[in-house]
């Protein structure tokens, strides 16, 4: 394997090193200053807690992927070390875990193995990024040791947008893979955040300690706050030293904010008499470094300043003289100091310990290249880039995964071209070319907050509803939606001045077209709106009827529809009104209140005794007719 850019010394982790890391997601407080820790075994479907009292969940927060097993899960004792979550080409060059955290500062570890699991005998070359950064850089071929038994690679980075975001992206047809993430929340001033401030991320490339064996998170029972691994420094030195170590207590160890742990400054490394001790790093020439060393003085020979005093160089250059921990921390307390190192003129980083008074001593030692974090995308554009992602049903294979432009050695979304604007220190959307995709779905409104996009070509798609009213406004110059399915009317803003190609044919498009579309033609642009058989109002299209105005119906349209509306209510009620009334005169019953049917009652009841008295009348009137002198004529009435 070869790191291009930056590369973790971690990958030359012993088998038994390559032990600690498990990754889930849990919330820790007893442990961790920061509280949060989240693990993730990425590919694994269970959730688990290992020996160290370690909890993981199974596989989370990725944005596609498939999973696989390592060709020889024996060989690996960790449980989380036994999966991966790979990212096939065909599902997109760039995926992510998006991994939502508080803002803050968060150690983050990755697992990295190939174990030969596709059966293919070779190694994947693809980049990481964290923050939109890039921090790993693999390339094929992977030492043998490495594809085989993996590495694990680590780094401090601050999170501001609530989402810890870690993005593989393939280089060729390889597929990128990850087998854990481990996330945990630091101290914000954790070191020397002061100074270097948020915008940087520190990337390790050699965390040692000068003791009998590797300690730390998933590798012993130690106390480590900070959720550090530290390797044995066997494999960084080849000077003679000798080893010395105490069971006394440390002062000032597990302290905020670094919280370095006691076992740390329990053992040193010391410089046979009169002889210099050195230590090896290999490193990337073009960074710069932060490097820190550890030290305690517990040898019981040592009683007082000025009794053991070094010098430390890098590369020959002396970057502290005369250093006397005694006189500095005192004997058994904890004394860390760190510098940065610039300039370096090749990948080696050699520090050494120089006696001046007695022998040197080193108790740990820290090596992290200092990455300036990239310029991102506009946040307002970012999420407006999201929305449209959601609106218009973006498939996976396109890869519209974390920060839409960076990082920058990257491409940007497929089909999104991204430019530096200085105003506002941020890159932004310039290009969108969408067209043949198979999308679906609508165009979101979000789309007019991209205002500096001077292109745009959605055509020959499936995109349905309505063009977002405000759409043609900003920098925009090329507008291209033609052979979909979009309904409504056309607004205004496609007339905006600066436009010079619209294109709108084969939709499903009505009403009137804007005289300012129309004129755009007429100034040496170019529209289309064939195709769309709703439309009117401009040459070459069927004239609008009297109620369309621009906008669509007119103003007095508007009040005419409104008004046959109201006519047309109050003859409906005055029919109703009106068959109700003759319903009531002509029948027995009606349904109405039980106050209205009682009414009823009443007169029924009165019509009846008056028809019973006509009939009897009437009965009478037949049988004597000629004692009241009526004729058949009148009895017949």
């Amino acid at each position: 394997m070869e790191l291009l850019s930056v590369r973790s010394s971690l990958v030359r982790l012993s088998v038994q090193l390559l032990l600690f890391l498990s990754v889930h997601t849990i919330l820790i407080t007893a442990q961790t200053p920061g509280g949060v820790v989240i693990r993730i075994d990425c590919g694994g479907f269970t959730d688990f807690t290992n020996q160290f009292n370690e909890s993981w969940i199974a596989d989370a927060y990725y944005t596609g992927g498939s999973v696989s097993s390592v060709s020889d899960p024996g060989n690996f004792v960790q449980e989380q070390e036994r999966t991966i979550r790979y990212f096939p080409i065909s599902l997109g060059k760039k995926h992510c875990y998006v991994v939502p955290v508080p803002t803050g500062r968060y150690f983050i570890r990755m697992f990295f193995v190939y174990d030969n699991y596709d059966h293919k005998s070779t190694t994947p070359s693809f980049d990481v990024s964290v923050e939109g950064t890039v921090v790993f850089s693999w390339r094929s071929p992977w030492a043998d040791d490495i594809a085989m038994r993996g590495a694990y690679s680590d780094l401090h980075a601050f999170v501001e947008d609530g989402f810890a975001t870690v993005c593989l992206y393939s280089w060729a047809t390889d597929s990128p893979l990850l087998g854990a993430l481990e996330i945990l929340q630091v101290d914000n001033l954790s070191y020397d955040a002061v100074s270097t401030g948020q915008e940087v991320i520190l990337v390790n490339y050699g965390r040692i300690t000068a003791g009998n064996s590797s300690f730390g998170a998933g590798l012993s029972n130690d106390t480590e706050l900070g959720g550090r691994a530290w390797e044995i420094d066997t494999s960084f030195s080849t000077t003679p030293k000798l080893l010395i170590t105490t069971t006394e207590p440390i002062r000032n160890t597990n302290v905020a904010p670094n919280y370095f742990p006691e076992r740390l400054f329990q053992s040193a490394r010391v410089a046979p008499t009169n002889l210099s001790m050195s230590y090896n790093f290999t490193v990337d020439s073009s960074l710069d470094y932060m490097l820190w060393f550890h030290f305690a003085e517990f040898e019981p020979s040592i009683s007082g300043p000025g009794q053991r005093v070094f010098n430390i160089t890098v590369n020959e250059d002396v970057i502290f003289t005369e250093v006397d921990v005694f006189k500095l921390a005192g004997n058994y307390a904890a004394l860390s100091l760190n510098y940065t190192y610039s300039n370096l003129t090749d990948t080696n980083l050699v520090v050494t310990f120089e006696p001046v008074i007695g022998e040197p001593l080193i108790c740990g030692m820290e090596v992290l290249a200092i990455l300036e974090v990239e310029i991102g995308t506009d946040s307002r554009e970012a999420a407006a880039m999201q929305q449209l992602k959601t609106s218009l049903q973006v498939p996976d294979r396109m890869g519209w995964n974390g920060d839409p432009c960076s990082p920058s050695s990257w491409d940007a979304w497929e089909g999104v071209s991204c430019t530096l604007d200085n105003e506002v220190n941020a890159l932004v959307i310039m290009r969108l070319d969408l067209s043949n995709q198979g999308l679906k779905g609508y165009i979101s409104d979000q789309i007019t907050q991209l205002k500096y996009l001077t292109f745009m070509n959605f055509s020959n798609n499936d995109i349905s509803g309505s063009i977002p009213s405000g759409l043609g406004g900003g920098a925009l110059e090329s507008v291209d939606l033609s052979t979909n399915s979009l309904t409504g009317i056309i607004p205004d803003s496609l007339g905006a001045s600066q436009l010079t190609r619209v294109l709108l044919n084969q939709n499903l498009l009505t009403g009137l077209v804007p005289e300012a579309l129309y004129s755009i033609g007429v100034r040496g642009g170019f529209i289309n709106l064939s195709q769309n058989q709703g439309l009117c109002g401009v040459p070459s299209l069927p004239t609008c009827p009297h109620f369309w105005e621009d906008s669509g119906l007119s103003a007095g349209a508007k009040a005419g529809i409104v008004l046959a509306s109201l006519v047309g209510a109050a003859v409906f009620l005055f029919l109703v009104c009106f068959c109700i009334r003759k319903r009531n005169s002509e029948d027995d019953y009606n349904f109405g209140l039980p106050h209205q049917l009682a009414m009823r009652h009443k007169r029924y009841m009165l019509y009846r005794a008056t028809l019973q008295s006509n009939n009897e009348d009437s009965h009478m009137m037949r049988v004597s007719p000629g004692k009241y002198g009526f004729s058949s004529t009148m009895n017949a009435l």
